[in-house]
């Protein structure tokens, strides 16, 4: 037992040591759990109605996104093929963090040395060796053969809302369409210049220019400069995106994307209603923000009180345009538990009841799915229906599918000594039961749990022998000798196994 204050509280030193031991424990954990996923995945187990990928479950049932769920599977698999990494891994002595990125460029013949390696940097130094030594590494036949080929695969473009409200882009293009980019958001931006410039000599002629701040000092006037420059870039970008979309448009071409803002029709009455707007996939936005938008005619907006059901009934099979923005607004994309997709381009408004079987074409009979998602509901015959604001799919034999996502963290510890909670209806492999009637599960509920201490948490069969702590270096190294002298090492391996193979075959031809 560890030191305790007068007041109970734990020393600091003691604080510390369990934190360095709990960091232990959680490495050892989660190399137990990657191996039941590895094995999980090698027999199949994920294989259900609507679940494409071990990482596919894994992001449903396990409360992760799917990039992380995704590289958890990346590791489980790389852990099969190195045994001494999972062994290390297992006893405690290795971070996940680590184990991650020594999985990304280890192979048996050079496991050795990486984890000889990964015992004296840190998790961070780590990552800059593996990300230099791929970068480093010659690049395979395929792409050696078509350099386009190359180019492709580095190019980039991502986009993101911040908290603020702001859209941030991050791009990698190749020279020829990079130099095209620049000279395009330059010319632009210089035009722009050019006419504040002589708007400005026109109103110091007339007299009627205002005062400029004489007082400012010369790094004041230097950001001013900098300021209105990235305002005339960004403006700059955003006409040519408007105008190159209206350009070159020909029969048959998709519909332009418009801009959506949804805003309640009090709010543009007075800025204090109550209510909201924003954009569709976006940021808030202000009452007088989206009044200018109306006037410019540069949006489509949805007038909206509450959320009122769109209805055509069975004047027409297919939702409208109107209905879609509705459907994706109240699902928010594919209605399927654990499904990503939200991108409205790939979602169908997918009838509950039929419309062939007299379904209306209405919201209430309405349900969005994405193209793989709606593909099996007809494949398969899946009979859905909604539920107090649930989705509940159901085969023709009877049986649940589509269950709630993260089934087993509905009741939490308590929960994980049964897998016949009414949370897990409708969970593969979990539940088998057929002739379920959608009506007849009720929603899980736990009794209240104790805290419990990490080691039982971690291991509620047998607390494995564990170091204390991890090993600690982390000194300065020479990145760029640390990589040679790996890949130096790893061609050498290669070269030698390809000899050994050489000589064991002149032999046996020679026998």
């Amino acid at each position: 037992m560890g030191e305790e204050s007068e007041g109970g509280e734990l020393s600091l030193a003691e604080l510390a040591a369990r934190i360095t031991g709990g960091a232990v424990r959680l490495a050892a954990a989660t190399a137990a759990w990657l191996a039941l996923v590895a094995e999980f995945d090698r027999r199949e187990g994920w294989g259900a109605v609507g679940v494409r990928s071990c990482a596919h479950w894994l992001a449903w049932q396990c409360g992760l996104s799917t990039s992380t769920a995704r590289e958890h599977v990346r590791v489980a698999r790389a852990l099969t093929v190195l045994p001494a990494t999972a062994a290390v891994f297992a006893a405690g002595r290795l971070s996940y963090a680590k184990v991650r990125a020594l999985t990304r460029v280890a192979e048996p013949a050079t496991e050795a040395t990486l984890l000889g390696l990964a015992h004296e940097l840190t998790a961070a130094q780590l990552e800059q060796v593996v990300r230099e030594w791929r970068r480093s590494d010659a690049v395979d036949a395929a792409h050696a053969a078509d350099p386009a080929a190359t180019v492709a695969a580095r190019e980039r473009f991502d986009s993101w809302w911040d908290e603020d409200g702001m859209l941030h882009v991050r791009m990698c293009l190749d020279a020829e369409h990079g130099a095209a980019f620049l000279a395009g958001v330059d010319s632009l931006a210089e035009r722009d210049a050019r006419r504040e410039r002589a708007a400005a000599t026109r109103a110091a002629a007339s007299g009627t220019a205002p005062a400029t701040g004489t007082g400012e000092d010369e790094d004041e006037e230097v950001n001013r400069a900098r300021n209105r420059s990235t305002a005339r870039r960004c403006a700059a970008v955003a006409r040519l995106a408007s105008a190159a979309a209206d350009a070159d448009r020909r029969a048959g071409d998709p519909p332009r994307r418009e801009v959506v803002v949804h805003v309640d029709a009090a709010v543009l009455a007075e800025d204090a209603a109550a209510g909201r707007a924003h954009l569709q996939g976006g940021p808030a936005l202000h009452p007088a923000q989206v009044r200018r938008m109306l006037c410019e005619a540069t949006v489509v907006t949805m007038l909206e009180r509450g959320r009122e059901p769109l209805a055509v009934g069975r004047a027409r099979r297919f939702a409208t345009r109107a209905q879609r923005r509705a459907l994706h607004r109240r699902d928010g994309g594919c209605a399927r538990p654990g499904c990503t997709e939200s991108r409205i381009k790939r979602l169908h408004a997918h009838h509950l009841r039929h419309w062939l079987h007299g379904g209306p074409t209405d919201l209430t009979n309405l349900v969005l799915l994405c193209d793989v998602d709606h593909g099996q509901a007809h494949d398969l015959d899946l009979v859905m229906t909604r539920r107090d604001g649930r989705l509940v799919v159901t085969t023709p034999d009877g049986r649940r599918v589509w269950g709630a996502a993260d089934a087993a963290f509905a009741g939490g510890l308590a929960s994980l000594t049964t897998t016949d909670a009414p949370a897990y209806v409708g969970v593969h492999p979990l539940d088998t039961a057929t002739g379920r009637r959608p009506d007849t599960a009720p929603e899980a509920t736990a009794p209240p749990t104790s805290a419990a201490s990490i080691t039982r948490l971690l291991f509620p069969d047998r607390v494995p022998d564990l170091p204390e702590a991890m090993h600690v270096n982390g000194e300065r190294m020479d990145l760029g000798y640390v990589v040679g002298v790996l890949l130096h090492h790893r061609d050498l391996e290669r070269r030698l196994a390809t000899e050994n193979r050489a000589t064991t075959g002149g032999l046996t031809a020679v026998a």
